[in-house]
């Protein structure tokens, strides 16, 4: 069944016959060679995909366990498991179990090989190359910048559910009623925050100090990247080349801009961040629950009860244990 609306188009199939899935899956994945092994008794097989100009996305269910070998893809590609497993081997290297919530990234250079458990549901999402070259480009703040992944998973944890919560937020759009999709201008913003968003969660050589930036004017745009990055990591131990990293200039050029437009150094900037984080949590705090100043502050970075009671005291006017108590 297919249908179209304002420039989304939208297709599905749903079968609970083995055989004609079988063949669905020779028309619908012509690039990918398919080795089908037990089918599971409630078989149900199901694909919907939505395409918006050169953005596309879908949700596949499998009611079988299989094996795949796809073809290099001519797009830039990410699956996310929603259930099941999916299991993907890497040369040389040992395979890669993926369970829910996790993503990966389809390989453009070499063929994927795959295999996944009854009852594997899966979301995908593909973005035109061609954006993923011209964000490339920007980072690199002039043309022939040539982009190359050198990983398939995301950077860290946190990258992959950032991710995650991007696909499931275009795949709901893709195929809502009146999806702002439509519109070529949102569709357009749509797909640079993607592509943005792929050149920080995917290990790719625009991450490497060759296309930093490390002169001139840093821009309000590249500032608040660097301060959203560092809230957004603000738990875990973070370094000034992290944040240059995903700021995309050079660790020189950051400590500039920050002394410039806050007059203080990134790390001076991410410990107030982190000084808010713990005021927040001991407001919210119980201690009747067992919750305390001490174990607050570490969990925020401050190894010495003393040094946070010093800083808390400097920017709140009060004690922690006062606020914890309230």
């Amino acid at each position: 069944m297919a249908h179209s609306e304002g420039g989304v188009r939208t297709s599905s199939v749903v079968t609970d016959r083995p055989d004609v899935a079988g063949e669905l899956i020779g028309r619908i994945f012509a690039r990918t060679r398919l080795d089908l092994d037990a089918v599971d008794e409630d078989f149900e097989f199901r694909v919907v995909r939505a395409e918006a100009g050169e953005l596309a996305c879908g949700i596949q269910q499998w009611g079988f366990t299989g094996r795949s070998v796809s073809e290099p893809l001519s797009t830039f590609a990410t699956i996310l498991v929603t259930g099941g497993s999916m299991s993907q081997a890497r040369p040389g290297r040992p395979d890669l179990v993926l369970g829910p919530g996790q993503v990966w990234r389809s390989d453009t250079v070499q063929a994927t090989n795959a295999t996944w458990t009854p009852h594997s549901t899966f979301t995908t999402v593909h973005l035109p190359l061609a954006s993923i070259a011209q964000a490339a480009e920007e980072r690199a703040d002039g043309p022939g910048a040539e982009v190359r992944f050198l990983d398939n998973t995301p950077v860290d944890a946190a990258c992959g559910r950032y991710w995650a919560d991007l696909m499931r937020m275009t795949y709901r759009e893709a195929i809502a009623a009146q999806s702002g999709l439509a519109s070529p201008i949102l569709r357009a913003h749509l797909i640079r925050t993607l592509t943005t968003a792929a050149l920080n969660v995917f290990p790719n050589s625009t991450l490497t100090s060759q296309y930093l930036r490390d002169s001139g004017q840093v821009g309000p745009a590249t500032l608040r990247r660097a301060v959203a990055y560092m809230y957004t990591h603000s738990a875990q131990p973070l370094t000034l080349g992290q944040i240059a990293l995903a700021a995309g200039i050079s660790a020189r050029a950051l400590q500039r801009a920050f002394v410039r437009h806050y007059e203080c150094t990134p790390m001076k900037f991410l410990q107030g961040l982190r000084l808010e984080q713990a005021h927040r949590e001991l407001q919210a705090a119980d201690p009747t629950y067992g919750d305390t100043v001490t174990e607050i502050a570490r969990r925020w970075g401050y190894a010495s009860p003393g040094r946070f009671t010093i800083a808390y005291h400097r920017a709140y006017g009060v004690h922690p244990s006062v606020t914890l108590q309230k």
